[in-house]
């Protein structure tokens, strides 16, 4: 039994998930205010929302089996975050705001850098936007436990693009998927601001599904958020209709408003009798949506390849140009093993048709592990999250959580506009403080308990970086006849993780507790990889002609 008082304030909202054999009770001056009488066999959500400024009782004789607990008022939630409830039989312990940072932070696993959700399952970054001062990274959130399950919105808010707070629970599914014993929920979307203003975010919802790989249904959706981005407090169903020849895969809408058709247009990610595919969608008002045609098909060789649809999709303009960039789930490319790849098109959109400026795909990320990306506008740029994820190995048992976000990163164009580059936002550099620890070219050095950067400027040719960890390896990477390589730990041989260099003259690599991030040529070639043995090496090798410097990045 365990049974705590605490003050709570005015307004004050506490949420939870729980499950199991138990019962939860909360009480002022000994009468009960708010209980529930006996946890469900399965996850249930539940909120109490606190009215007066009080010391109230909580009484719960299972407190195992609250799985994911928070609280937060909403007039001070953008500030402060919410505060992290930990129930055990000696009680609970509250931690806010920097509190919660000290406390990830301490945690020998977790990487520094890179977003991650305090608890439970995270996927692919959704609705990204700026409002005011403050970024919002919303994202696929599973709250009651470490692997893929219901989807939900997490969210977290930043100024700076670096320091985030964790804030309450966006967007849940339509219904107790748990109860159902079924999978699905509130998918991938974006976010978009209309252009009286208002903000809405449109996303997919999966119905109760009951198999991964076919049958299940896909309908698009809005949510509407409340003043404060706190919660989604209206949802409007705006397209169930697939198009003929689309199956179960119909999901992760990118919406914006088309001057030239003035119009709304939507894409999806699909595949069309078994090729996968982006569909075009238009709207005059938002609301009420018509298939236009397929805006992209993939050649055949990629459904021969595996490839079961395109997964989201984001089509967004950069200068004169616009850009489609989409994952092929389930593909896998035969010369090299990769897969869930991440390609890119340049080229025109006019009336309703994107002509590419080439056929060939520009493939965005050699490392597979930078998955679901997706990019928004704002203060001029146009920035990209994606999803952290090792399609080879899970993270080891015990941790508590699953998944991280990769660097935030800025989308832009080569002088020729024949490539899409993508580089660290500046803040990175402004707000992660660097100390030089190596300033040498070739060598052999210790290095910290610390995130790190390593750059090579100068020709790239011959080049290679072997972090070890007691003498094993933690990664290598090296270039040899215009290739650029990376291997990590568990690499056992049968997947190559190699691209193409152009230039070869430039390179920065970002490693930070078993995450790579590197970038070429200028933003060129990008390569990510998520590895979960020895994570913290203690010793780089550095062979180079290039310039060489490390950094200690904290």
């Amino acid at each position: 039994m365990m049974k705590q008082n605490l003050f709570l304030p005015a307004g004050y909202r506490l949420e939870f998930w729980a499950a199991g054999n138990g019962f939860f009770r909360i009480s002022i001056d000994g009468k009960t205010v708010w209980q529930v009488p006996s946890f469900a066999t399965h996850p249930e959500f539940f909120t109490y929302h606190h009215s007066e400024a009080c010391e109230v009782t909580i009484v719960t004789n299972a407190p195992g089996g609250v799985l994911w607990a928070y609280g937060y008022q909403h007039q001070t939630v953008n500030e402060t975050g919410i505060t992290v409830f930990e129930f055990s039989e000696e009680g609970i312990l509250q931690r806010t705001g920097a509190e919660i940072k000290d406390w990830l932070r301490s945690v020998p696993d977790r990487p520094a850098l890179h977003f991650s959700p305090i608890r439970h399952w995270m996927n692919d970054p959704v609705g990204l936007c700026k409002i005011g001062e403050l970024w919002h990274l919303f994202y696929q959130f599973h709250p009651a436990g470490g692997d893929w399950g219901p989807m939900h919105w997490g969210h977290a808010a930043s100024r700076d693009l670096v320091n985030w707070l964790h804030m309450p629970v966006f967007l849940h599914p339509e219904q107790n998927l748990w109860r159902l014993g079924a999978t699905g929920g509130a998918f991938s979307g974006n976010a978009f601001l209309d252009r009286d203003g208002r903000l809405m975010f449109f996303y997919t919802e999966r119905l109760p599904a009951y198999d991964l790989f076919e049958g299940y249904r896909e309908v698009q959706k809005i949510a509407y958020p409340d003043r404060r981005m706190i919660k989604a407090e209206a949802i409007v169903t705006v397209l169930e209709q697939r198009p003929d020849g689309v199956e179960h895969d119909f999901r992760d809408p990118k919406v914006w408003w088309d001057d030239a058709a003035n119009a709304y247009r939507m894409i999806l990610g699909a595949s069309i009798e078994g090729d996968p595919a982006v569909l075009l969608f238009g709207s005059g008002d938002g609301l009420d949506w018509q298939y236009i045609r397929p805006l992209y098909r993939a050649p055949v060789n990629f459904r021969q390849e595996g490839a079961r649809a395109v997964e989201c999709p984001d089509f967004l303009r950069l200068g004169d140009k616009w850009v489609l960039v989409m994952g092929f789930v389930g593909h896998v490319e035969p010369r090299t093993q990769r897969h869930n790849l991440l390609y890119a098109l340049i080229g025109e959109f006019n009336e309703d048709h994107f002509v590419p400026d080439t056929p060939e795909l520009q493939l965005l990320d050699f490392g597979t592990d930078y998955y679901a990306m997706q990019s928004f506008e704002a203060d001029g740029r146009q920035i990209a999250f994606a999803w952290l994820f090792n399609w080879e190995y899970r993270k080891p048992e015990g941790s508590s959580y699953s998944g991280e976000m990769s660097l935030p990163r800025v989308l832009s164009l080569s002088e020729d506009k024949k490539r899409l580059l993508m580089l660290p936002v500046i803040e990175v550099d402004g707000h992660y403080a660097a100390d030089p620890v190596i300033e040498n070219q070739s060598g052999q050095y210790s290095l910290p308990k610390a995130p790190i950067e390593i750059r090579l400027a100068g020709p790239l040719e011959g080049s290679k970086l072997v972090a070890t960890k007691g003498g094993e390896l933690a990664f290598e990477v090296s270039v040899a006849d215009g290739i650029l390589l990376i291997r990590l730990a568990e690499d056992d041989g049968s997947i190559h993780y190699v691209a193409e260099l152009g230039e070869a003259k430039d390179l920065r690599l970002f490693h930070d507790c078993g995450i790579v991030e590197i970038f070429a040529d200028g933003g060129a070639v990008c390569g990510t990889r998520r590895g979960y043995v020895n994570i913290d090496p203690d010793r780089l090798e550095i062979s180079t002609t290039a310039a060489a410097r490390v950094l200690e990045r904290h």
